[in-house]
């Protein structure tokens, strides 16, 4: 099978392959802060970060009170 195709100027893809190693280099630096935070505050294994904070896994939360 055969598809139809338009290949992008070599000036869009370059621009393209460097804005993905800035975005990797983003994302590996968001790691590290994170790793170097949970290590700092000592969060236990399994939390999750929620944007603000970390939360515990839902079958560790305490029951509502009925």
């Amino acid at each position: 099978m055969q598809y139809d195709r338009i290949d992008a100027p070599a000036r869009i893809v370059e621009a393209m392959r460097r804005m993905q190693e800035a975005l990797d280099r983003l994302q590996l630096e968001a790691q590290a802060i994170q790793f170097g935070a949970r290590a700092a505050l000592d969060v236990p294994e399994g939390w999750q970060w929620d944007g603000s904070g970390w939360k515990a896994p839902d079958n560790e939360r305490p029951a509502a009170d009925a």
